[in-house]
């Protein structure tokens, strides 16, 4: 942990750090400040993770340090030291959020039960923040893998990935599925640059955002580290690496495929798509048939393949089943369950068929019916419509409606009427023509201080401070 004393009495500051760096093996004591002004400054150029402060200090006194301190660096911890036992320096700290009160001279039992209890609160944020971490990564790769990336994967890899210069996907084929930590722990070894991974059936996906410009060659020499680190029996594809974020889902389609081949082929470990094999080059009447099944004409697609069942080889049952697999994902469509080594006579085939072909159609009916779904908001957000209300408009149940708006959307119903309200809110304000209560009411809100909250929720600042931050001189 590192810690930075704020004290302006020299021999209690030196006694500070003498005691700290005596008792405590895991502290780091990064600086001493003599006064508020300084705490500040030293904070700002090296934020502590707890910073013992003074509370009467000459000029910028310790609670005026700490209210800027929290402003760049809201994760630090404050224990405050003060020879005043005073109810008002304690309930201004509480203010603060400040839990931790020490009277000078401090006991030595005090202090360390002070560190203790602030570092437990820190270990409790840190695992919060590695728990938050995990779940948007795995939201994130899960974005990156099907076309389209919606708003959220870019803001994600703003703030995660702010480094971002390119990246691009692997597909590990193993032979028995495995944990997820071991996975990430061996790639580890390996990749120089940020990943993400995600593992499901035998099959890992690994998306890795790189901070410089990659090149095949570099690449193929660090996957040949991987599969040799995985064994025999692990087969890797590779997608193209690509700078822009919205090829991602190209690269992992790339990789899967990739994945494939080499599993079929068996004569490699490793390697890119080989482009002799990509759909351009699959028999005109399989593209016909994948073309049929897109659009989901059931009939149009049963015959085709009666029609020319005799002449499907195993390959092309194979080109047919991964195709359209690839197809329902690019669309972000519930691939049907069953394993191509479960299609093993015509019927079911056919069945298989029929299926991908109903899926398809429900999933363009959803999409043309969250079209006027969006309309409706669009017309009455104001209104403060409801979600069983909405459900009820379209003739759907209120909860298959909210799971299928989710799935359009990729937020609630309730997150998305919020999110346009605000979004208003947020124009007309800059538009200067009306007051903070009136654009209260005009975006559906009729209570200004609930308006004021949930504005703040979104945009992390108050509507009056957006105001003001527009329009300051």
């Amino acid at each position: 942990m590192k810690v930075l004393i704020a004290e302006d009495e020299l021999l209690e500051r030196k006694a500070m750090r003498k005691f700290l760096e005596n008792n405590f093996s895991e502290i780091e004591i990064i600086d001493e400040a003599t006064n508020g002004r300084e705490a500040i400054e030293l904070a700002r150029l090296n934020p502590p993770d707890i910073i013992f402060m003074d509370i009467k200090m000459p000029g910028i006194n310790g609670l005026e340090a700490i209210e800027e301190v929290q402003n760049f660096s809201p994760s630090s911890k404050f224990i405050l030291v003060s020879a005043y036992d005073s109810f008002d320096f304690a309930k201004q700290a509480m203010n603060h959020g400040v839990k931790e009160y020490i009277l000078k001279p401090g006991k030595k039992e005090e202090i360390v039960k002070s560190i203790l209890r602030v570092k437990k609160e820190i270990d409790y944020e840190v695992q919060q923040q590695i728990e938050k971490r995990n779940l948007i990564e795995e939201s994130f790769i899960t974005k990156l893998m099907h076309q389209p990336l919606d708003k959220e994967a870019y803001s994600i890899l703003k703030e995660y990935f702010p480094s971002f210069k390119s990246g691009y996907f692997l597909v590990i084929q193993l032979t028995h599925p495995a944990d997820i930590e071991p996975i990430r722990e061996r790639l580890t070894k390996h990749l120089e640059h940020p990943f993400i991974v995600d593992s499901t059936d035998g099959r890992v996906a690994c998306c890795i955002l790189a901070n410089s410009e990659l090149n095949k060659s570099d690449i193929l020499m660090q996957v040949r580290k991987i599969q040799l680190e995985f064994g025999t029996y692990c087969y890797i594809g590779i997608g193209t690496p690509y700078s822009v974020l919205g090829n991602f889902p190209k690269s992992y389609h790339e990789a899967l495929t990739a994945a494939y081949q080499l599993t079929k082929k068996n004569n490699r470990k490793y390697g890119f798509l080989e482009e002799n094999e990509d759909k351009d080059t699959i028999p005109d009447v399989i593209v016909q048939l994948l073309a049929e099944v897109e659009k989901g004409n059931e009939h149009e697609s049963l015959q085709i393949y009666k029609d020319k069942r005799d002449f499907f080889t195993i390959d092309d049952h194979e080109d047919i089943y991964f195709n359209v697999k690839r197809m329902m994902e690019e669309q972000n469509i519930a691939f049907p369950e069953n394993t191509i080594s479960e299609l093993d006579s015509d019927i079911e085939w056919q069945q298989f068929i029929i299926l991908c072909c109903v899926k398809f159609q429900e999933h363009y009916r959803s999409k043309k019916l969250m079209e006027k779904v969006k309309e409706y908001i669009d017309e009455h957000y104001r209104q403060g419509i409801t979600l069983e209300e909405m459900a009820a408009h379209v003739g759907l149940s209120p909860n298959y409606f909210s799971n299928v708006f989710k799935k359009e959307f990729g937020n609630t119903f309730v997150e998305f009427i919020t999110g346009r309200r605000m979004n208003e809110a947020k124009h007309l304000i800059m538009e200067n023509q009306y007051s903070l209560k009136e654009i209260s009411y005009m975006v559906g809100y009729n209570d200004p201080n609930y308006f004021s909250r949930v504005f703040k929720r979104s945009y992390q600042m108050s509507p009056k401070k957006f105001q003001q931050q527009i329009f300051k001189k």
